[in-house]
């Protein structure tokens, strides 16, 4: 459950980047799409859904609230989160103030500032929470744990499964509330401030390079689709050919760039070459990117979609694995080697026709 959370709320902020690109079909204050699925996915403001979501639900913006009943899961993100409709599948959700008012078939992850579980709601699966502070005054038919400075419960509370704690307050007499085994740990406020600090510098820079390569990728595909998609191509058909022109690119030029830079009449192709060695740096990922999210689309879902979707589920896989220490590495050197080749194709292509 705990990488399920994580992963959407990946997805999260990565909708948050690629929503303003949609919107401008739509109005400028609110982006609604419902998909031929049955699925919804929307930004905006203030949101409230009224009516019943055949499908899953994604949605991001500063207030949304869920009124209709949902048939899969809820995702959502923003600074007010409220759901008063029954979600037959699972709650993800991350923001400021979460409040679950409605009864859940599965579970229920969020994280934010406040997160509620209100009187008269009921989750069947369990629950993952984190956040400053956690009130808890519905039932939970599975297990818990919790993560927050202050744990708060009701007179309606109760959770049937077992429940974990990390709180620097809560209730002394939380035991009976509990149906299965109780595991309280308290926190230490200096080894916490450490941790967080540590955690949240790694994650903060994490988010920055995510939102960074999701902004470039976009722009390019926004601009230049089909400059993009027939790099995409060149990398499905040669990945090898590409991979070990990007290898001689990534050698020779440099030292191209060097011998031309201390001629008195090369420096200016020097600077030139340079500048377009660094440009083709920033941009030689993005279609391995998009080439592995159409064959992961593809083959999950089994039909097409978008080039921002496609990039959007290729970024966010690569994001995760080049965080895998060493491994992650390899793979990012390999990924820019590909893309790196793929240009060194294309701008063949196109000196042979002329173009």
């Amino acid at each position: 459950m705990k990488k399920k959370l994580i992963s959407c709320l990946i997805f999260l902020i990565m909708l948050f980047s690629v929503l303003p690109y949609s919107a401008g079909a739509a109005n400028e204050d609110n982006f609604l799409q419902n998909t031929s699925s049955g699925n919804v996915f929307g930004a905006g403001d203030n949101l409230q859904i009224n009516q019943d979501v055949p499908g899953n639900i994604v949605l991001a913006g500063s207030r949304l609230e869920i009124n209709g009943n949902v048939v899969d899961d809820f995702i959502g993100a923003g600074g007010e989160l409220i759901v008063n409709g029954n979600v037959s599948g699972s709650v993800i959700a991350a923001g400021g103030t979460i409040r679950v008012n409605g009864n859940v078939g599965e579970d229920v992850a969020a994280a934010g500032g406040q997160v509620f579980l209100s009187r008269g709601s009921v989750v069947n699966g369990d629950i993952l929470l984190g956040a400053g502070d956690v009130t808890l005054d519905g039932v939970v038919n599975g297990n818990g744990k919790v993560s927050a400075g202050t744990l708060k419960t009701g007179d309606n509370f109760k959770l049937n499964g077992d429940l974990e704690v990390n709180a620097e307050d809560y209730p002394s007499n939380l035991k009976e509330d509990v149906g299965g085994n109780l595991s309280i740990t308290a926190r230490d406020e200096t080894e916490e401030q450490y941790a967080a600090a540590a955690e949240g510098f790694s994650v903060f820079w994490f988010i920055i390079w995510l939102l960074a390569s999701l902004a470039l990728g976009f722009i390019l595909i926004y601009l230049y689709p089909d400059f993009v998609s027939r790099l995409a191509e060149i990398v499905r058909d040669s990945p090898l050919k590409t991979g070990l022109l990007g290898l001689l690119i990534l050698i020779f030029l440099p030292i191209l760039a060097i011998i031309l830079l201390i001629t008195v009449f090369g420096w200016g192709i020097s600077v030139l070459l340079i500048l377009l060695f660094a440009l083709g740096l920033l941009i030689a990922t993005v279609p391995v990117k998009l080439l592995a999210g159409q064959i992961i689309y593809n083959k999950l879902m089994k039909k097409d979609a978008g080039k921002m979707v496609y990039y959007l589920i290729g970024a966010v896989l690569f994001a995760i694995v080049y965080e895998i220490p060493f491994l992650g590495g390899i793979i990012h050197f390999i990924t820019l080697l590909i893309g790196l080749g793929a240009i060194v194709v294309w701008l063949g292509e196109h000196a042979r026709h002329g173009v």
